[in-house]
C-alpha cells in the first residue's frame, strides 16, 4: 500500500520540513502516502494530529487537500510555532520586512537584552551579542506572519551556534576548544536562511487550529467522532529517556519574545519541564484496568519491579489517550510506532496498540515495517549490567478502520 517504506532517496533539505531542525520526525513523503490513499477512497473533511509536533502530517494534508479543516495539539510551545508557520506562510509584505530586518541589524538602535538560566554556559558573549541584535530587529516588525516566520528561521541559527553539542536532541556542552573554534555567522546565517527558505512559505490553509497544551487536557473537550482521519506518531516512553523534545527547545525559547509564543506560564521555568510535564513524564491518577493490565503483564514480568513504576506511569497516560483517540475519530486512525526497550526487554508498542483499538472498535487494515536509515541517535545508546543496548532503528505504520456499528 505505502510502496518505499524506508525512503531513503527522501532529503529533507529538499522541502519545507527541512528548513528547521525538530527531534525525531514523521518521514513526509510516507505521511503523504497514507494521507492520499485514505482520501482518495473516502469523503474527507478533517484531519487531526494529537501530537503535531514539527506539523509533518498537518501541511501534507493541507498540500493533498487546502481545504480539509486541520486540528493539532503539542505541549511544546516550539513545536506550535513551527507548525503555525508552516500552515500559515508568509504575506506579501515579506520583501518589505526583509529590509527592515537589515535595517535594524545592521544599524542596531534598540536592542534588548538577554537574560536566561545558564546563558553564559550555553553561548560566547560575542555570539549573545549578535543574537540580542537579531532577536530585537525580529522584534521590531509589526507584520505577525511574517515576524513569526523569522523567529521560525531564527531557530537553527541559535542552536548552530550554541555551545550544546550537535550529535543529540539532549544539551550536553562541546569541548572547551569546540566552543572557542565556533566562528560568529549569527548574522549572515539568519539572512542566508531566510532567503534560501522563502519560497516554500507560499502556500497556505485557512481552516486549521492549533492547541498548544497536553493532549490530555483538551482531548476529552472534542465531539465525539469529531475528526475523520487521526493522524500522528505518538511518544513511546517519557520524554526524558526517549526523546528529550523540550530540553532540545529549550534555548530557542528562552530567546523568542515570550508575547510570540504560546505559553502556559511553566514553560521556562527550567530546561526539563516541558519533557516532565509531557505524557507519562508525571505521576496519573488515572488507574488501568483488567484489560490494560494484561496487556502489559508479559512485558513487566521480565522488567525489574523497581522500573516497574516509569512504565506503569507512561502507559496510565497513553491508555487514557488511545481511549478518547477513539471516542474522537469518525474513520481511520493512522500511527507511527516505536517499540522501546526497558531493562533488555523490548515493549511491543505496537502490537499492545493494535489490541488496544481493536478492543475499542477499529479493525486493522494494514501493519508495515519501516527501517530507520539515517538517525541522529547511535544505534547503541547505552549499556545494561555492560552490555550493549541497541537504540530503535525500526518503526511501524498501522491504519486501523471504524467499525461502525461497534460500540467504542
Amino acid at each position: 500500500m505505502l510502496n518505499s517504506l524506508a525512503f531513503k532517496e527522501y532529503k529533507k533539505n529538499n522541502d519545507i520540513h527541512g528548513t528547521v531542525l525538530y527531534p525525531a520526525v514523521m518521514v513526509a513523503p510516507m505521511q503523504k502516502n497514507i494521507l492520499k490513499k485514505i482520501i482518495a477512497a473516502n469523503e474527507i473533511s478533517s484531519i487531526f494530529d494529537p501530537f503535531h509536533g514539527s506539523g509533518t502530517a498537518l501541511y501534507e494534508a493541507m498540500e493533498i487537500s487546502p481545504n480539509l479543516h486541520l486540528v493539532g495539539c503539542d505541549i511544546n510551545p516550539l513545536a506550535n510555532l513551527i507548525t503555525k508557520v508552516k500552515l500559515q506562510g508568509i504575506n506579501k509584505n515579506v520583501a518589505r520586512d526583509i529590509r527592515t530586518l537589515k535595517d535594524y541589524v545592521y544599524t542596531p538602535r534598540q536592542v534588548y537584552k538577554l537574560e536566561f538560566p545558564n546563558m553564559d554556559k550555553w553561548f560566547r558573549s560575542d555570539i549573545l551579542d549578535s543574537l540580542e541584535i537579531v532577536r530585537s530587529a525580529i522584534m521590531h516588525i509589526e507584520d505577525d506572519q511574517n515576524r513569526l516566520f523569522f523567529w521560525y528561521t531564527f531557530c537553527d541559527v541559535i542552536r548552530r551556534h550554541s555551545n550544546t553539542r550537535s550529535s543529540t536532541y539532549k544539551l550536553h556542552i562541546k569541548p572547551i576548544n569546540t566552543i572557542l573554534r565556533i566562528e560568529n555567522n549569527v548574522v549572515k546565517d539568519f539572512f542566508s536562511a531566510i532567503i534560501k527558505s522563502i519560497d516554500m512559505f507560499k502556500s497556505k490553509s485557512n481552516n486549521f487550529s492549533l492547541f498548544k497544551c497536553n493532549i490530555l487536557d483538551i482531548i476529552g473537550e472534542f465531539d465525539d467522532e469529531a475528526f475523520d482521519i487521526s493522524i500522528t506518531s505518538p511518544p513511546y516512553g517519557e520524554n526524558a529517556t526517549t526523546v528529550t523534545y523540550g530540553q532540545f527547545s529549550m534555548l530557542a525559547l528562552y530567546i523568542i519574545a515570550r508575547n510570540d509564543l504560546e505559553l502556559e506560564g511553566w514553560e521556562l521555568d527550567n530546561y526539563s519541564k516541558i519533557d516532565s510535564k509531557s505524557l507519562g513524564g508525571k505521576k496519573s491518577d488515572y488507574i488501568l484496568n483488567e484489560f490494560e493490565k494484561e496487556l502489559l503483564q508479559p512485558y513487566l514480568a521480565n522488567i525489574e519491579a523497581r522500573k516497574h513504576r516509569k512504565v506503569l506511569r507512561f502507559f496510565a497516560d497513553y491508555f487514557r489517550f488511545l481511549h478518547e483517540l477513539c471516542r474522537v475519530t469518525h474513520k481511520y486512525i493512522a500511527l507511527t510506532l516505536g517499540n522501546r526497550t526497558v531493562d533488555r526487554v523490548q515493549i511491543n508498542l505496537t502490537n499492545i496498540t493494535k489490541i488496544f483499538l481493536e478492543n475499542h472498535g477499529f479493525v486493522n487494515i494494514l501493519e508495515e515495517k519501516r527501517d530507520i536509515p539515517n538517525k541522529r541517535i547511535p544505534k547503541i545508546t547505552s549499556n545494561v549490567q555492560h552490555r550493549p543496548v541497541a537504540s530503535m532503528n525500526c518503526e511501524y505504520i498501522i491504519i486501523h478502520k471504524r467499525v461502525f456499528g461497534e460500540n467504542v
